[in-house]
């Protein structure tokens, strides 16, 4: 059975506009979690519905519940969703608010079969009782995802063996309709890197790769390009922020540094990404992937000055897009 990708993404239209650039065979082999946001977007549904109609995904909504104090974001999403032919699955999470749980239990079923029970690994020897008692649900019509949390700091294969013990010992003996780890090692920004390029390696990938896997498959899930802090910043911290790109290679993601547009060395957002784009092309790792819409896209924009770069919206996407269907090629 080939494995699946389970991109921990925010409900954000730049992850949806990527998704609907993937080919159908890509898209076969994603089932993206998507966590509502502090004020998530009014055109995200309408993008979804176009780029996953029919096809499974789930949604998460404890964040925006902690910060708005109740539900309707993600019940309104979620039905949202369901209405627009999305097979949209609630996630539970074992760390969240009883509140938050009840709310989201209350929608299982209803646009998508059973739910997806999320918790730490400190947390997985209580989670086959938790969807028994609390979700009256067998485990076979439930999704687990282990979410390891932020790995840049650890070296892979050793996490990767302490990881397998305990999926090992309290996840892989339960009929899980699916079991998957998630984890991330994405900077949250580029402020720590130096101007130009700079090749980060991709901890979460490079762990999963040497956890051991054994008759039933352990799924993948990292957080796209983006760092797991969930948290808007402030807009001010936008405006001031450089033109920057993240290329994801095989296990690491090359990050080209940008400049302001504004100030004494501020350069024109115009200039900056066409420069960006014959910076990737001329890299011997860029492309490889045959049909991949955003390799099609920095190649444009490399060669033809005539070609709207865009701006930050425009590459989130074409980020987010390499990103998608270079995992899917890479997963066994």
């Amino acid at each position: 059975m080939p494995f699946i990708y389970r991109p921990m993404l925010k409900t954000k239209t730049g992850e949806a506009a990527a998704l609907l650039q993937l080919a159908a065979p890509q898209r076969d082999r994603i089932e993206p979690v998507f966590h509502v946001g502090e004020k998530p977007p009014l055109n995200f549904v309408a993008r979804m519905a176009a780029a996953w109609s029919s096809r499974r995904c789930f949604l998460d909504g404890a964040f925006n519940f902690n910060v708005s104090g109740g539900p309707q974001s993600f019940s309104n999403m979620l039905r949202a969703l369901g209405t627009a032919g999305v097979q949209v699955i609630p996630v539970i999470e074992l760390a969240a608010t009883a509140a938050y749980n009840q709310a989201a239990r209350s929608h299982i079923g209803r646009a998508g079969p059973g739910a997806m029970l999320k918790c730490t690994p400190s947390q997985l020897s209580g989670a086959a009782a938790f969807a028994q008692q609390q979700l009256q649900l067998a485990p076979s019509d439930v999704d687990l995802l282990v979410d390891a949390g932020h790995l840049a700091e650890f070296d892979p294969t050793s996490f990767a063996g302490y990881l397998g013990s305990i999926l090992q010992a309290n996840a892989l003996g339960t009929p899980w309709r699916s079991v998957t780890l998630a984890s991330s090692s994405a900077p949250k920004d580029f402020g720590q890197l130096g101007p130009g390029l700079t090749v980060v390696p991709r901890i979460d990938w490079l762990t999963w790769r040497q956890l051991p896997q054994g008759n039933r498959p352990i799924d993948y899930a990292d957080f796209g390009i983006s760092h797991r802090d969930l948290t808007e910043p402030p807009g001010m911290a936008m405006a001031a922020a450089t033109m920057s790109v993240r290329y994801t290679i095989d296990d690491n993601w090359i990050m080209i540094k940008g400049k302001r547009t504004t100030g004494a060395s501020g350069i024109p957002m115009g200039d900056q990404y066409p420069a960006h784009a014959r910076t990737l092309v001329r890299r011997p790792e860029f492309g490889g992937l045959p049909g991949c819409w955003s390799d099609q896209r920095i190649s444009t924009i490399a060669s033809s000055p005539s070609v709207s770069a865009g701006g930050r919206p425009q590459w989130v996407e074409i980020n987010a897009n390499r990103h998608f269907a270079f995992i899917v090629d890479r997963l066994p």
